[in-house]
């Protein structure tokens, strides 16, 4: 039976299979997005197999289509009358032709999961002392490094709530930033993201000193940190790995727009 699933018990049980798969699954059952999210569950025998998850808290709702079983196929199928006329994709294997009879695809590359497995204490010797909190203030100075450093980034002003994006400013403009697109300390879980710097000082370290700084604030608060980047993205993937983040899995990305 396909359903839209509320209980966020059995949506955490199942998400917790495999915890980085489904990070951001996981943050989104929280309060600060829960009423974001439609959850689009294949149940047999009272037991849930599959999950779709469809988050419509930004500008363009985004898609997560995450399984380990066959059952995919047929979710896919019973919900596509359901879904927006435009999306987001994230995805794996070859699901994205489940679509094609409904929906003109734009591929938009492939990505890498990755899961931290370092020390927090560690990156003591990264100097951060000049990496500041940003809040709610710093709205339109981060909106303009975000339209020229990452303008197809997934960021909405009211992140900054998390109180999780940590920033460099020079002459009194965030010049670099690191984020995060979910974050809970309930479900003890954070998928850092919208890390960017701007072109005038990348190569500078700042990427590097943003993101340490976000990872010392959740020391004591939370131990399971993911992040997604694109798998060409060499010098990110390089950054990461020397944090202390693996690679856990692969995944796709891509547009959908239905076909009138």
């Amino acid at each position: 039976m396909i359903t839209q699933i509320k209980d966020k018990e059995s949506l955490y049980n199942r998400f917790m299979e495999d915890s980085f798969l489904f990070a951001y699954h996981i943050g989104d059952l929280d309060d600060f997005y829960f009423s974001d999210c439609k959850w689009f569950g294949l149940e047999e025998n009272e037991q849930l197999i599959e999950v779709i998850l469809l988050y419509t808290g930004l500008k363009i709702p985004t898609l997560l289509i995450f399984g380990s079983t066959e059952k995919i196929p047929y979710l896919i199928k019973g919900i596509i009358d359901k879904l927006p006329d435009r999306f987001y994709c994230h995805f794996q294997e070859n699901f994205h032709k489940f679509f094609e009879s409904d929906y003109q695809m734009t591929f938009l590359g492939t990505h890498v999961k990755m899961k931290f497995q370092g020390e927090i204490a560690k990156l003591s010797v990264i100097d951060t002392s000049d990496i500041i909190l940003l809040n709610e203030d710093d709205e339109l100075y981060l909106l303009s490094l975000y339209q020229t450093a990452y303008p197809e980034g997934y960021f909405i002003p009211y992140m900054l709530k998390t109180g999780k994006y940590y920033g460099a400013k020079a002459e009194k403009k965030i010049v670099s930033v690191a984020g995060v697109h979910v974050f809970s300390s309930f479900y003890n879980i954070a998928v850092l993201g919208n890390i960017t710097t701007h072109p005038n000082f990348r190569g500078t370290g700042l990427a590097k000193k943003c993101t340490a700084r976000l990872l010392k604030s959740f020391d004591g608060v939370i131990d399971r940190i993911g992040l997604n980047v694109k798998k060409d993205n060499l010098i990110a993937l390089h950054l990461y790995k020397k944090l202390g983040f693996s690679v856990h899995s692969t995944y796709r990305e891509a547009y959908f727009e239905r076909i009138s």
